[in-house]
């Protein structure tokens, strides 16, 4: 007398997955439930072959964007962004400050007004002191 299955585990699998062991079940002219069953119950692997399989399978999965990463790299541009922009207004502001430095520089100072006395070389009060230096008493 043959019991029949009543319990279900459910098993995810990639679509390509699936449609491998559908074809494989095919194969045999059995249910993807009876192959399922018979690779598991003869599956005799050890602990470090199945180990080593899931580190391969890890190596082979397709590498999805980290969705931090993504932000991260995002807010980075962003802040590059702004400090080049900032950094070319700077650089505007600073070259019309030249220009306008080099302008003021190309003028010819004004004249000042002739009170009529000339001031000679030497003949500067500068330096002199209360004491007695250059004044006259």
């Amino acid at each position: 007398m043959s019991i029949k299955p009543s319990e279900r585990i459910v098993v995810f699998v990639t679509p390509a997955q699936k449609l491998a062991i559908s074809n494989a079940a095919e194969g045999l002219g059995i249910s993807v439930s009876e192959l399922m069953r018979r690779a598991v119950l003869n599956f005799n692997a050890t602990s470090e072959q199945i180990k080593v399989a899931g580190l391969v399978d890890r190596l082979r999965a397709p590498k999805t964007p980290d969705a931090l990463n993504v932000a991260l790299r995002n807010v980075a541009e962003k802040a590059a962004a702004r400090e080049a922009k900032t950094a070319a207004a700077n650089a505007s502001k600073n070259a019309a400050a030249a220009h306008m430095a080099a302008l003021a520089k190309a003028k010819p100072e004004a004249e000042p007004p002739d009170d009529g006395e000339s001031v000679e070389p030497g003949d500067s009060d500068e330096g002199a002191s209360l004491t007695g230096g250059h004044s006259e008493q």
